[in-house]
């Protein structure tokens, strides 16, 4: 079922740190940045997808851009947290020329988040870490800032992919030592489990490239190849450009799980089906705003948010706002 929430612009990056008494968002918002969320106080509840987690201190949450979310804090007491947020798009550019997936907490999983239980000086690394990001966030307008705020980000999701590894594999303490882990799973019992805990879901049929639906039936139709299924949904995409186009109704269609299309449209295109979908828009944009649609019209008849939603698309893709391209048109 579809989630019911709203759209929230924060300008591709976001950082809090500090507390507020008796938080509660006012409903389930999804947004085009990834988010790690670390809680420093207890008695608070996350809603992500369909999974509800409660919360102690040291839970550390990512959530990515398409997971409908919400938090709220206990009643009366004092809400601590750090936030971190930021646009994904500059870390799957890199992630092809460094050969390293810096996303993969955030998409090689399913839907529901990753909780991470962070203790000792594993916490106060972590911490330590999004100090550095908050100073480096100072100096976004100079160049070098922008730089160093990025590589801060980076060794963050660097450091918390290989601790995340190391506890899967049963590893010890300290974020220096990147073969030892510094993670507990959060509801761990003594003696037991994995390391990370993520959201439940359809799962994935060992080495058979196929999602398992329940009752043991195979969602991938019968002589049909990855490769032949992503073109048929770009074909798709392409016929429904006019459309709000989310992954989960997309999935559907095809009769496969979210999980299952977004690994699988990434691994045989290079980018992900949100990014496609999104240059797909702006092509369509770039032909309305020809013909002499309005800023305005265009964004209305392909289903963005807003104005201001379809106006920072466009100019991070393109590089000048849909204005100032239609005007260039018209020369």
């Amino acid at each position: 079922m579809r989630q019911e929430g709203f759209y929230e612009e924060f300008h591709s990056f976001y950082y809090y740190s500090g507390s507020t008494r008796s938080w509660k968002m006012k409903g389930l918002h999804i947004h085009k940045e990834y988010e790690l969320l670390l809680f420093m106080s207890g008695g608070a509840s996350i809603r992500i997808g369909s999974r509800m987690y409660q919360t102690r201190p040291g839970d550390l949450f990512l959530i990515n851009n398409r997971e409908y979310h919400k938090t709220e804090g206990a009643e009366g007491a004092a809400y601590s947290r750090y936030v971190l947020m930021f646009d994904p798009d500059w870390i799957l550019g890199l992630e092809p020329a460094l050969g390293y997936r810096f996303s993969r907490l955030f998409e090689d999983r399913e839907e529901g988040g990753v909780r991470l239980h962070l203790s000792g000086g594993t916490q106060e690394q972590v911490i330590r870490q999004m100090e550095r990001i908050e100073g480096y966030s100072r100096r976004r307008e100079d160049e070098a800032g922008q730089v160093l705020l990025k590589l801060c980000i980076l060794e963050l999701l660097v450091k918390l992919d290989e601790f995340s590894h190391s506890l899967e594999a049963g590893g010890g303490d300290g974020w220096e030592n990147c073969g030892r882990a510094g993670w507990e799973k959060a509801g761990r019992e003594p003696g037991g489990g994995r390391g990370r805990e993520t959201g439940s879901g359809v799962g994935q049929e060992p080495g058979s490239g196929m999602s398992r639906e329940p009752g043991g039936g195979m969602s991938r139709e019968p002589g049909t190849t990855t490769r032949e299924r992503v073109e048929q949904i770009k074909t798709y995409v392409r016929d429904h450009i006019d459309e709000r186009l989310d992954l989960e109704d997309i999935a559907r269609q095809f009769y496969i799980s979210s999980h299952y299309l977004s690994h699988y449209f990434r691994r045989e295109t290079g980018f992900t089906l949100g990014q496609f979908i999104a240059q797909a828009k702006i092509d369509r944009a770039k032909e309305l705003l020809q013909k002499g649609f309005s800023v305005t019209d265009t964004a209305i008849s392909l289903s963005y948010n807003s104005d201001s939603h379809f106006i920072n698309t466009f100019k991070r893709l393109t590089g000048t706002t849909p204005k100032r391209y239609a005007s260039e048109m018209r020369k």
